[in-house]
């Protein structure tokens, strides 16, 4: 059974799983509950999250998992996350200030498709709304970071300085506001978080067009890699399609056990295009 991995001691073994809803990395309130339950009934009342937002129950008698995944079931969590089997797709949190492209959503829409499904080698999809990447986009087999193209109405500038202030203001020098200045917007350092399109109170600066970087080949682990840019600025509408066309490629191509930046290594990056 996928998600039980062998423990310490004698006939101990671990229970891992993930929640489909309401989605892989938020757990409601009875949620928590039934997780509680479990560790305090089959195991040693300890429970843990795993890098990528799975949870792990320790200390259960091998012979009572399956029984323990059952109640878990009933609360809306899967077993799984583990071996050759898909890790769940995870994403920035909803509530994020930062957030200027919602992602959780599409994260939830690649789950419903691939969650725990099997594949040649462990798979790991990232979504990051901005490019602070929290969600390790860059350490993923395939990573999206979003991007958001602004808009800027000098004339509507009240000269507050909130996008250029701490703690809130601009990550990367980008906008420069005085009080003799209204707003001013260097493409050059900008990153296009799009951050500043939600705190601008007056909506001098907005939201544009939106979209996604996505990168290719990441994986942490002893030997660390870094994904590599494959496409810019992919629309919204699209960006699900091309995840799911390089997921496609990548079984077709890989051999058994070989991970996605192994293909790149073997075929290129073309590959996937």
């Amino acid at each position: 059974m996928k998600g039980i991995l062998k423990g310490l001691g004698k006939g101990k073994v671990v229970l891992r799983v993930w929640s489909r809803e309401p989605y892989s990395a938020e757990f409601t309130s009875e949620q928590l509950r039934a997780l509680a339950g479990v560790a305090g009934e089959y195991g040693s009342r300890v429970i843990r999250t795993t890098p990528r937002q799975a949870v792990e129950i320790p200390d259960i008698e091998e012979s009572f998992a399956e029984e323990a995944a059952k109640k878990l079931e009933v609360a809306g969590f899967e077993t799984g996350a583990s071996g050759e089997f898909t890790r769940h797709a995870f994403a920035c949190s909803r509530w994020c200030l930062y957030n200027s492209t919602p992602v959780a959503d599409m994260a939830k829409e690649m789950n419903e498709k691939y969650g725990n499904v099997k594949m040649p080698a462990k798979l790991t999809i990232s979504f990051s709304a901005c490019s602070f990447s929290c969600a390790r986009s860059k350490t993923s087999d395939i990573g999206l970071i979003g991007k958001t193209k602004i808009k800027i109405e000098v004339e509507k500038c009240i000269k507050c300085g909130l996008c250029v202030k701490e703690p809130l203001g601009c990550q990367t020098d980008a906008l420069t506001v005085s009080k003799e200045k209204p707003v001013e917007w260097d493409g050059k350092k900008c990153v296009s978080c799009g951050f500043c399109s939600n705190i601008c109170p007056v909506q001098s600066i907005t939201a544009g067009e939106k979209g996604f970087d996505i990168h290719l080949g990441g994986g942490s682990g002893m030997f660390p890699k870094e994904a590599k840019l494959f496409k810019e600025f992919i629309g919204v509408d699209d960006v699900l399609m091309e995840v799911e066309k390089i997921v496609e490629k990548y079984i077709a191509s890989a051999g058994k056990g070989e991970r996605l930046f192994s293909v790149i290594e073997r075929l290129g990056l073309e590959v996937f295009d």
